[in-house]
């Protein structure tokens, strides 16, 4: 078989499937380079963590321009919060500003639910069986279950300490339904002009505001980049903000982007307010500038960036169930090299080894048997719940 039919059978099989039917490629290309920066700082941290040297200080002094670089991979989570914010409302907004059907509240909770639940509970599961300290460990895996740990112990989830971003996005989900409801103003340059008020509010409290430790990596301090999501599909809605193809939006994204790279390695800076509105500009240049639409838009990239949620919940338990021999490998090159090369070795295998993870644990709920097996299990104990009069009331409506 040739290799370009062979890798586009593979990339069929990976591509998504969405509940609305309406695909955005650049969704999935923005979701591959978040993705690939968070995979890359952690593998990096990894190894880090394995020579015995800590990579806060020794990353921002005298080790170049790449390390300092991937140091700065958490920001991947902050393209994450901002995609979330405008996927989620992006059903509200075309409702509003397009005529397409409403979204059905029950509806979406139901997605919700069905959709990332049972990949989320398999994994963490995995990362609660993998010390075998159960009763140790029980509290934790329990806070997980309900998105709270960081609500409950102020502290991240030591099974999977990045599942903190997971609680803020669940945080989001219950509520964005209420916070779309911003799309009611009818004046839009007032509209959009009280959407960026707030997300400048939101940033400036959560930096300056009074000291909430229990508040800390929760959807309090991170609401702003969710705001910035809402306006982005506002925006995007509304027909601002399209595919023109245009060399200027180009100029526009990696301006902005060597603009955001500044300033998040500078977490103190006052202008932290900047960063989502930033990040808006990056995503207007890539939807509407010419070669940045394209790369965004690849095939590869857009598979890969579509597991992005299975990437995210498997990439830790792999790394931590890496043999530490694998890593005393790279001791003999300098501090930076051993890194580079072992995340540039290390990513790729991971990728690899959640293909089938993906195929497997999170595939089946994208519309698939799985998610439709949940919803119908799922209406069925909602009308045994039902009173008589209620079921009846149901049929005959």
């Amino acid at each position: 078989m040739p290799l370009s039919n062979l890798s586009e059978r593979l990339f069929g099989l990976l591509s998504r499937r969405t509940s609305s039917g309406t695909f955005l490629p650049e969704v999935d290309g923005i979701r591959f380079f978040a993705i690939l920066a968070v995979m890359f700082e952690h593998a990096g941290i990894d190894l880090a963590v394995a020579r015995g040297q800590g990579y806060q200080v020794g990353w921002s002094q005298g080790h170049g321009l790449l390390l300092r670089l991937i140091g700065e991979g958490w920001f991947g989570v902050e393209l994450f919060f901002v995609l979330s914010g405008f996927i989620v409302s992006l059903p509200f907004a075309l409702h509003r500003f397009q005529g397409a059907p409403a979204p059905a509240i029950s509806r979406y909770f139901l997605r919700r639910l069905t959709r990332i639940e049972p990949p989320y509970i398999m994994a963490l599961t995995a990362m609660y069986l993998k010390p075998w300290s159960f009763r140790h460990f029980l509290p934790d895996y329990a806070a997980g279950l309900i998105y709270s740990h960081m609500l409950i112990f102020g502290a991240a989830n030591p099974l999977a300490i990045f599942t903190w971003s997971l609680e803020v996005e669940v945080s989001f989900y219950l509520v964005a339904p209420w916070l779309t409801r911003i799309y009611r103003f009818r004046n839009k340059r007032l509209r959009w002009l009280l959407q960026l008020a707030m997300i400048a509010a939101v940033a400036w409290l959560a930096q300056f505001g009074p000291p909430m430790p229990r508040f800390k990596s929760t959807f309090a301090q991170m609401m702003n980049y969710f705001l910035a999501g809402i306006l982005f599909a506002d925006l995007y809605a509304s027909g601002l903000i399209r595919r023109s193809a245009r060399f200027i939006w180009d100029i526009v994204a990696i301006a902005a982007s060597a603009l955001l790279a500044i300033l998040i390695s500078r977490p103190a800076a006052s202008f932290f307010w900047l960063d989502p509105i930033l990040i808006l500009l990056i995503f207007t240049g890539i939807f509407g500038g010419r070669f940045l639409n394209r790369l965004f838009r690849l095939r590869a990239l857009t598979a890969i960036g579509g597991m992005c949620y299975t990437l995210y919940l498997w990439h830790g338990l792999i790394l931590m169930s890496l043999p530490y021999r694998l890593k005393e490998l790279f001791f003999a090159l300098s501090y930076t090299r051993g890194i580079l090369l072992y995340c540039l070795l290390i990513v790729p295998a991971m990728i690899a080894i959640c293909v089938p993870i993906y195929l497997l644990t999170e595939k089946p709920f994208m519309n698939g048997p799985g998610s439709r097996l949940l919803e119908s299990r799922l209406r069925a104990l909602g009308r045994i719940w039902k009173s008589p009069a209620e079921q009846t009331a149901e049929i005959s409506g």
